[in-house]
């Protein structure tokens, strides 16, 4: 199938032009991180002296459930994690830039639990505290598609974000709702499904016709814009994939999406 005729029959054209400036948007504030963090990093170096003088006068100095060694620990860590997740938004806007121009070429394969794995490792942070999350799949399937992995992260991470948005909004409602994730990934003959299930507010019908339309949202002004699932949805076309979603307003959000399975899988 060529190129043009993947996005006629896909609609990945009529976003294309939304799609890059999602990539040129993510570049100017995760310029703005990557700085900044890397100034925190030199100023974390030009404080060890002071940090190694107060050790030496206070050894086993407690800061909340740290010591002081465990604490410089955690915080250079978090912040080379900071610098990783900025290099990875860097790649995956690159990518999808990719994505517009039509490229179909260097596919590979791709095992979507190791997609769905790195996505949930990437959202720990978002996820804990708020939201319960129970990843289940058969651990001799291989689950394996043939596209870009990091678009295939890219789809996933719209999922759980909107999932986690939707629970944390129930809670705020209603206060003692337990925040559910269900995750399940499966294998037929021909297909890798993933399913990704919420005890979020859920959605009306009226809502819920209108999902995949690009730049519409419930969310508050400045909270979203209405990308997010148009873009899933054409990262999924994209891959030879449907999603579809079942909703109830009140109850939750199921989200399926059905991928050719990978011809080495």
């Amino acid at each position: 199938m060529t190129n043009a005729l993947l996005k006629e029959r896909t609609g990945q054209g009529a976003i294309e032009r939304i799609v890059l400036g999602v990539a040129h948007e993510l570049n100017n504030p995760n310029t703005f991180i990557r700085v900044n963090a890397q100034n925190l990093k030199r100023m974390f170096q030009l404080l060890q002296p002071c940090l190694d003088a107060y050790e030496e006068r206070h050894p086993g100095a407690k800061f909340g459930p740290y010591d002081l060694p465990g604490l410089r620990s955690r915080f250079n860590q978090h912040l080379e994690s900071v610098l990783e997740a900025t290099v990875r938004i860097i790649t995956i806007a690159d990518k999808l830039k990719q994505c517009t121009a039509g490229s179909l070429e260097k596919d590979t394969a791709v095992s979507l639990v190791e997609v769905v794995k790195d996505s949930l490792h990437a959202h720990e942070f978002l996820l804990a505290g708020c939201v319960h999350v129970d990843l289940a799949f058969d651990a001799g399937a291989a689950c394996q598609v043939i596209g870009h992995r990091l678009l295939l992260e890219q789809a996933v991470s719209i999922l759980l974000t909107n999932a986690r948005d939707a629970i944390v909004e129930r809670q705020a409602a209603e206060g003692s709702t337990a925040g559910r994730l269900d995750i399940s990934l499966r294998e037929t003959a021909r297909q890798v499904i993933l399913r990704v299930s919420d005890n979020g507010t859920g959605m009306s019908r009226e809502t819920l016709a209108r999902v995949f339309d690009p730049y519409f949202t419930t969310k508050p002004q400045g909270a979203g814009n209405g990308l997010g699932l148009p873009l899933c949805q054409s990262i999924v076309h994209r891959h030879g994939g449907s999603v579809r979603l079942e909703s109830e307003a009140g109850k939750g959000t199921v989200v399926t999406i059905e991928l050719p399975k990978g011809e080495d899988a």
